[in-house]
C-alpha cells in the first residue's frame, strides 16, 4: 500500500514538473512574471474546477499526423490541453471551430463533446498535451455515433 501511495505521489510530481517544464514554453498570449533567481514563471490558464470529486490525475501526449482528425466523442472528465507543436482545430459542442496554435491552451469541462479535433495541415504534425482531472471511475473519453450515442469499444459490453 505504501509503495503504491509513493508511486502515486512521485507519479502526480512528475506530472507537475513535465507541465511546469512544457508550459514554461508558453506562446504570444500569456505574459512572463517576475523573474528571480533565473526562474520565470508564465501563467497560461487558471481555472475553477467544477463540483465533483476530482482526484485523479492523467497526462497524455497526443500526435496527430498531418490531415489526422479523431472520432467524435466527449471527455466524462475535465481536461486541459495545451498545444507542443503545430496547430489544431476544435469544435465543442456544437460551436464554432477554434483554431490553437503552439503555445495556447484550453480547457473543457466533464461532458464535454468534441465536435472536431482534427489537424488542418496537409504537411506538418500536431502534438498536445492533455492533463486530465477526473474522478474515480469516469471514462476519459467516451467515442459518440453521429446521434451522439457511446459507441461500444471493442471487447466492451457497454463502452466504458
Amino acid at each position: 500500500m505504501m509503495r503504491d501511495v509513493r508511486r502515486s505521489h512521485a507519479s502526480l510530481g512528475m506530472v507537475v514538473t513535465v507541465l511546469v517544464a512544457l508550459l514554461g514554453c508558453a506562446g504570444p498570449e500569456a505574459t512572463p512574471e517576475a523573474t528571480s533567481g533565473g526562474i520565470t514563471v508564465t501563467d497560461v490558464m487558471k481555472q475553477v474546477l467544477p463540483a465533483g470529486d476530482f482526484r485523479n490525475v492523467e497526462a497524455s501526449i497526443v500526435e496527430l499526423a498531418p490531415g489526422a482528425a479523431a472520432a467524435l466523442h466527449r471527455h466524462d472528465v475535465a481536461l486541459l490541453a495545451y498545444v507542443l507543436e503545430g496547430t489544431i482545430e476544435n469544435r465543442f459542442n456544437g460551436g464554432a471551430a477554434l483554431t490553437h496554435r503552439m503555445g495556447e491552451s484550453w480547457w473543457e469541462a466533464p461532458g464535454t463533446v468534441h465536435d472536431v479535433a482534427r489537424n488542418p495541415s496537409t504537411t506538418a504534425r500536431t502534438r498536445f498535451l492533455v492533463v486530465y482531472i477526473g474522478e474515480e471511475g469516469k471514462p476519459r473519453t467516451v467515442r459518440l455515433d453521429s446521434t451522439g450515442a457511446p459507441v461500444p469499444l471493442p471487447g466492451t459490453a457497454k463502452g466504458s
